[in-house]
Protein backbone atom coordinates (compact mmCIF):
# COMPACT_ATOMS: atom_id res chain seq x y z
CA UNK A 1 0.00 0.00 0.00
CA UNK A 2 1.05 3.70 -0.38
CA UNK A 3 1.79 5.89 2.23
CA UNK A 4 2.62 9.23 2.24
CA UNK A 5 5.89 10.37 4.20
CA UNK A 6 6.06 11.94 7.84
CA UNK A 7 6.00 15.48 8.29
CA UNK A 8 8.49 16.63 11.00
CA UNK A 9 5.88 16.56 13.90
CA UNK A 10 3.92 12.96 12.61
CA UNK A 11 5.15 10.28 15.36
CA UNK A 12 4.19 7.38 12.75
CA UNK A 13 3.69 6.61 9.05
CA UNK A 14 0.41 7.18 7.49
CA UNK A 15 -1.15 4.19 5.29
CA UNK A 16 -3.24 4.91 2.34
CA UNK A 17 -6.49 3.15 2.21
CA UNK A 18 -9.84 3.52 1.00
CA UNK A 19 -11.66 1.31 3.26
CA UNK A 20 -15.12 1.80 4.08
CA UNK A 21 -16.41 1.63 7.97
CA UNK A 22 -19.24 2.99 10.06
CA UNK A 23 -18.79 5.92 12.18
CA UNK A 24 -20.76 6.15 15.87
CA UNK A 25 -21.71 8.53 17.03
CA UNK A 26 -23.62 9.82 20.38
CA UNK A 27 -26.31 12.52 19.86
CA UNK A 28 -28.80 13.40 22.85
CA UNK A 29 -27.74 9.98 24.35
CA UNK A 30 -28.67 7.67 21.25
CA UNK A 31 -26.11 5.94 18.91
CA UNK A 32 -26.33 6.79 15.59
CA UNK A 33 -24.10 4.96 12.46
CA UNK A 34 -22.98 6.76 9.71
CA UNK A 35 -21.37 5.25 6.98
CA UNK A 36 -17.53 6.76 5.54
CA UNK A 37 -14.55 6.07 4.06
CA UNK A 38 -10.85 5.41 5.77
CA UNK A 39 -8.65 7.78 3.55
CA UNK A 40 -5.64 6.81 5.71
CA UNK A 41 -4.40 5.45 9.18
CA UNK A 42 -1.58 5.28 11.41
CA UNK A 43 -0.97 3.57 14.86
CA UNK A 44 -2.21 6.95 15.99
CA UNK A 45 -5.57 7.18 14.59
CA UNK A 46 -7.26 7.46 11.31
CA UNK A 47 -8.48 10.16 8.26
CA UNK A 48 -11.90 9.94 7.60
CA UNK A 49 -14.44 11.05 4.95
CA UNK A 50 -18.18 11.34 5.54
CA UNK A 51 -21.31 13.40 5.76
CA UNK A 52 -21.33 13.89 9.68
CA UNK A 53 -20.84 17.23 11.88
CA UNK A 54 -18.08 16.57 14.39
CA UNK A 55 -16.32 18.55 17.36
CA UNK A 56 -12.86 19.41 18.12
CA UNK A 57 -12.84 16.34 21.22
CA UNK A 58 -15.88 14.92 20.38
CA UNK A 59 -15.69 10.71 21.22
CA UNK A 60 -17.08 8.52 18.48
CA UNK A 61 -16.09 4.93 17.80
CA UNK A 62 -15.04 3.68 14.35
CA UNK A 63 -16.76 0.04 13.33
CA UNK A 64 -14.12 -1.36 10.64
CA UNK A 65 -15.19 -5.06 9.68
CA UNK A 66 -16.60 -6.70 12.56
CA UNK A 67 -19.33 -4.78 14.60
CA UNK A 68 -17.98 -6.35 18.09
CA UNK A 69 -14.73 -4.78 17.24
CA UNK A 70 -14.79 -1.25 17.23
CA UNK A 71 -12.16 1.36 18.06
CA UNK A 72 -12.95 4.27 20.43
CA UNK A 73 -11.21 7.84 19.22
CA UNK A 74 -11.59 11.66 19.59
CA UNK A 75 -11.72 13.97 16.93
CA UNK A 76 -8.77 15.64 16.50
CA UNK A 77 -9.40 18.16 13.91
CA UNK A 78 -12.40 19.03 11.08
CA UNK A 79 -11.81 19.53 7.46
CA UNK A 80 -11.45 23.51 6.38
CA UNK A 81 -13.03 24.72 3.45
CA UNK A 82 -9.86 26.87 2.36
CA UNK A 83 -7.77 23.52 2.28
CA UNK A 84 -10.15 21.59 0.56
CA UNK A 85 -10.67 19.13 3.14
CA UNK A 86 -14.96 19.48 3.48
CA UNK A 87 -16.33 16.37 4.78
CA UNK A 88 -12.93 14.99 6.33
CA UNK A 89 -11.96 14.51 9.81
CA UNK A 90 -9.06 13.20 11.79
CA UNK A 91 -9.67 10.61 14.79
CA UNK A 92 -6.63 10.01 17.55
CA UNK A 93 -6.95 6.43 18.89
CA UNK A 94 -8.03 6.71 22.94
CA UNK A 95 -9.18 3.10 23.31
CA UNK A 96 -10.42 -0.21 21.59
CA UNK A 97 -13.72 -1.60 22.38
CA UNK A 98 -13.58 -5.97 21.91
CA UNK A 99 -16.99 -7.68 22.93
CA UNK A 100 -18.11 -4.14 24.14
CA UNK A 101 -14.92 -4.03 26.75
CA UNK A 102 -12.75 -1.28 26.68
CA UNK A 103 -9.22 -1.28 26.94
CA UNK A 104 -6.59 2.19 26.94
CA UNK A 105 -4.06 1.77 23.76
CA UNK A 106 -1.68 3.77 25.97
Amino acid sequence: MPSSPIPGGRRSRRITTRQSASLVITLSGVQKMFPCLIVDRSQEGFRLRGSFRLKRGQLVEIVLDDPVDSVQCEVEWTGKTELEQVGEVGLQIVGKMTFGLRTRSR
